[in-house]
């Protein structure tokens, strides 16, 4: 599932448009009502590009005539994602630090698959590393905010340089490993670099929960669903989308009450819900990346 529906330069224009109007958003608008607008693109678009990994499991079992158990998948998936609540609950700095590797792999993975080339090992720390550098760029410019949920999660606080200091690692890695495959490569390197300077623009203008939800649905979710919906349809169309939408919903609603009744079982207020809803979403982001990384090595 290698960018064959909708390829991320294809929307690059669309997406630059849809980006700087998130920013005069956040010109205009206060934090309160920006961070309500990023749990509504996070609930929506962001839980929806990852409510059809059973349906993505299905037809790469069907494509590779291998058996496939719906049920014992549900449950497979359902344990996965309970181990990691577990794991979040026992050992949490260990889950966190995890959820930010995988995360930043998927990043890495989504942006990249269709513009470079190299072995697994290479890719495996390409695509880290590009992650890590968006993941901490974001990091740094709400460092103090970015501390407190993390001393929330673990209990430990981290000192705000650290966030630069990794930042500049993993870009300082990012740069080597591009320059070893620069010959077997044609990347727009200027182009990356912009994108690059539009994520700091928008991660230093608006709040943490808006900057991160203008990158996470606009760079991430949707390209990723327009990959989801080739791969399963043939193509990307509307009525493909829809077919998506049924094929999911299900799935999304499913995540979206769990979280609801999560939230007013164990918090019942609103102190302290960024840290409990990073940490569901981690919940859920395992899995994703698991498959969506393993549909894109088949």
């Amino acid at each position: 599932m290698q960018n064959k529906g909708v390829d991320f330069t294809k929307l690059q224009v669309t997406t630059l448009i849809a980006t700087f109007f998130s920013l005069w958003l956040a010109v205009y608008f206060e934090h309160a009502v920006e961070n309500v607008l990023a749990y509504i693109l996070i609930l929506s678009f962001g839980m929806l590009h990852g409510a059809n990994d059973i349906k993505l499991l299905q037809v790469e079992a069907k494509k590779k005539s291998k058996p496939y158990d719906f049920f014992r998948i549900i449950a497979y998936y359902i344990g996965f994602v309970l181990s990691v609540a577990a794991l979040f609950y026992l050992f949490p700095s260990i889950a966190l630090g995890l959820f930010i590797l995988f995360s930043a792999y998927h990043f890495g993975e989504q942006h990249w698959i269709s513009k470079i080339n190299g072995s697994p090992l290479f890719l495996l720390f390409f695509y880290t590393a590009y992650g890590l550098v968006i993941l901490f760029l974001l990091f740094a410019a709400h460092s103090a905010q970015v501390s407190e949920i993390i001393f929330d999660i673990i209990g430990i606080y981290i000192n705000q340089t650290y966030y630069r200091f990794i930042f500049v690692i993993s870009f300082i890695i990012l740069v080597i490993l591009y320059i070893t495959k620069f010959k077997q490569n044609k990347i727009n390197i200027f182009l990356e670099l912009f994108y690059l300077l539009v994520f700091f623009i928008i991660f230093n203008t608006a709040s943490l929960l808006w900057a991160f939800a203008i990158f996470f649905i606009l760079w991430h979710a949707i390209p990723s669903l327009g990959d989801q919906i080739s791969y399963l349809y043939g193509d990307l169309s509307r009525k493909n989308f829809i077919k998506y939408l049924r094929s999911s919903v299900i799935y999304w609603l499913a995540s979206v009450i769990t979280l609801i009744i999560l939230f007013f079982f164990i918090d019942g207020s609103s102190a302290g819900f960024i840290p409990f809803f990073f940490s569901f979403l981690a919940a859920i982001t395992f899995p994703h990346v698991l498959v969506i990384s393993g549909l894109n090595k088949s």
